[in-house]
This record gives structure tokens, C-alpha cells and sequence, in this order.
């Protein structure tokens, strides 16, 4: 096992083979003569221990890490470009019909047009990678001045912008490569090529759901939310395209009839009787919703352990007590019920928070 020295121990080691007889205080010859080589020594330990981090995946971390898993074939996950749905209407109100390859910007972010969907309604590409594409919504500006346009709306996100893959994600997927090797289409190997295709936040695969040779995906999008019907249809082509079901045209092998379906939704409505001290419901609604928004987010984001999603009460409840200002909470009602909401296939949305102020 390396042991790290520090500069006093290796000096005082090295002051211990000298004789006692001979001056070792601070300032003396010896003392002088001695120091720098032990700091020398412990910047070789140093630099050792440093070296004994990079070496290893558990303790490695950007470039390093990345060079380590490469060895077993592991890449970490790009940044990918957000293409969102733009709808165009001229002066009356009425669809019209833009370039292929015009740009349209909305606050930091330009779009540019990839592809026609129909009249008036268009793919378009951030010029930015990373999750930033998906975030905004509303309306845009041309960079170029265009008469006939009326209005521009940059809609829903159609295949999700990914930021570059976090180092614990690589760890993860690397130690997931060594316990489950993924091969000829077995569950690894599904989880693999379906996690590699930018979008894609977690998969649940289920086996000859429509007899034998037939599999299916349930996919989440990479914001944990559900994804559009276009996304679907992407990463249906690329796994197994729908006219050439099982003909191994896809990423998935010869024989295997894939369908690939988005996680479905489940809505949640949120009642609260709240008792406040010192504050108003309008001072703390903000942090009420956004309190409940980040739970919620965190259950979604676990959905691809392929476990039961519980929305507990009390989990909702102990976070909004931590908010200043509430006091105690008399009671949490669920979808009309005050009990916990258990989902399978399901991602939960909160969709409505009423919230009520009460007495002790």
C-alpha cells in the first residue's frame, strides 16, 4: 500500500541516521544541508500519489479517466445539438414558408432551419451544443430582415441537446461494461446502443412482448421528460426501421423485431394546507413550486433504474419544511387522495399545486 510522507517526516527521517552527537537543530550544517532534499523527496511522493489517482478509474477524472476506459472500449457521450420544432406564419396569420439553412434567434441562442416538416412548420438546429437548446420557448427573431414574416415560435423540442457526458455518468457506464458485457443483442447490448444515440436519458427494455424474436424499448429523453413523437420515430429508424422490421437494417441484430416507445406520463396534482409564521403564501409560492419541481425532476431522472417510482407525502413534506416561513404543513392531498402515488412504466408530472394557508 503507497503511504504518502510529508517533508517533515522524510526530513526527520533523515536527521534520525544522522549521529546525536553531531548538531541537527534548525540552522545547523546538517539541518541545512538535509532540508531540501526532503522537500525534493516529498515532491517525488507527491507527484506519486498523484500519478496513483490518474492511474485508476475509480479515482480518475476528465482526460485521464477517459484514457482509462477507452482500453475497454467505453467513449464518453458528446454534446449534441438541440433540433427543436419552429412554426412561421406571414402578416395575416397564416403558415409561410421559410429557406432551408435560415437562422432565427432567441435570446443567446440561433437556430438554424434543417428541415421542412409542412408548410409553415420546420426542424431547426441550435448552432450551441449542450442542453441550453431545449430550455427556452416563445418567440424568435430572424437574423437576416425577411418581409413576409409575421411571427416566429420556437415550439417543443423534438430531439433533445445533450451536454457532454459528467464524469460520474462515464465511471458509471464504465463499471456497467465490466459487471454486464454487452453482446449479440442481450440486455446490454440494447442499453448500449440505445444510450449512445444523443437524446435518449434511460431505456427499459422488455422481452417478446408481442411473442418471440420481438423486443421493446421504453425510452425517457435525456431531460427526463417524455419524448415527442419525432424522437420516437428517430430512434426507432436507427435501432430497427419500422419497413424492414427484424432485417437487421437497424443497430439491432438480424432477427429482432424492435419498437421503440416513449415512457408514458402520469399527472399530479399537488393540494397543500400550509401553517406560515411571518410570511406570506406569495412570499413562499415561488419556492414551493420550484421545491416541488426539483423532487419531482429527481424521481423522473430515476425512472431508468426500472423500479417503482413512489411519490411519498412525506418526502414532499420534508422538503417543504425546510422552506423559512412554513411552520407546519396540516395535511398533503395527492390526485384528490392523501396517500402516495405508486407509477410502473409511468413518469410523474406536476401538473397543478393549490396551496392553502390555515391556523394551528
Amino acid at each position: 500500500m503507497f503511504e504518502h510522507k510529508s517533508f517533515e517526516s522524510i526530513l526527520q527521517e533523515l536527521l534520525d541516521r544522522v549521529p546525536n552527537d553531531v548538531d541537527k537543530r534548525e540552522g545547523s550544517i546538517i539541518y541545512d544541508a538535509l532540508a531540501p532534499t526532503a522537500m525534493k523527496v516529498a515532491e517525488v511522493y507527491s507527484d506519486m500519489d498523484i500519478l496513483l489517482h490518474r492511474t485508476f478509474a475509480a479515482t480518475a477524472d476528465g482526460d485521464d479517466l477517459e484514457k482509462r476506459v477507452n482500453e475497454h472500449g467505453v467513449e464518453r457521450k458528446p454534446a449534441g445539438k438541440a433540433i427543436r420544432r419552429v412554426l412561421f406564419t406571414d402578416g395575416d396569420g397564416q403558415p409561410l414558408d421559410v429557406a432551408i439553412g435560415s437562422q432565427y434567434r432567441l435570446d443567446s441562442i440561433t437556430y438554424k432551419v434543417i428541415e421542412r416538416i409542412n408548410i409553415g412548420e420546420y426542424k431547426a438546429e441550435a448552432k450551441t451544443v449542450g442542453s441550453v437548446g431545449n430550455k427556452d420557448y416563445g418567440e424568435m427573431l430572424p437574423i437576416e430582415p425577411n418581409n413576409e414574416l409575421g411571427k416566429i415560435v420556437l415550439a417543443d423540442v423534438i430531439v433533445p441537446g445533450e451536454d457532454e457526458e459528467s464524469d460520474e455518468s462515464l465511471y458509471q457506464k464504465y463499471s456497467e461494461h465490466i459487471r454486464e458485457k454487452a453482446f449479440g443483442g442481450n440486455r446490454a447490448d440494447y442499453k448500449k446502443k440505445l444510450m449512445e444515440i444523443q437524446g435518449v436519458g434511460g431505456v427499459r427494455l422488455r422481452r417478446a412482448p408481442n411473442g418471440g424474436g420481438t423486443v421493446k424499448a421504453i425510452i425517457i429523453d435525456s431531460d427526463f421528460n417524455a419524448p415527442t413523437p419525432e424522437f420516437i420515430s428517430y430512434v426507432q429508424e436507427l435501432m430497427d426501421p419500422i419497413e424492414f422490421k427484424g432485417d437487421g437494417y437497424g443497430t439491432a441484430p438480424i432477427g429482432h423485431m424492435v419498437t421503440i416507445e416513449g415512457v408514458d406520463v402520469a399527472d399530479v396534482e399537488v393540494e397543500l394546507e400550509l401553517v406560515l409564521n411571518g410570511v406570506t403564501l406569495g412570499q413562499v409560492e415561488e419556492q414551493i413550486n420550484q421545491t416541488l419541481s426539483d423532487y419531482f425532476a429527481e424521481l423522473r431522472a430515476n425512472w431508468f433504474k426500472d423500479l417503482d417510482i413512489i411519490v411519498r407525502i412525506t418526502r414532499i413534506e420534508s422538503r417543504l419544511l425546510e422552506i423559512d416561513g412554513i411552520e407546519d404543513i396540516a395535511s398533503t392531498i395527492l390526485n384528490n387522495i392523501a396517500s402516495n402515488i405508486t407509477l410502473n412504466e409511468e413518469i410523474p408530472v406536476l401538473t397543478n399545486v393549490t396551496i392553502k394557508e390555515v391556523s394551528t
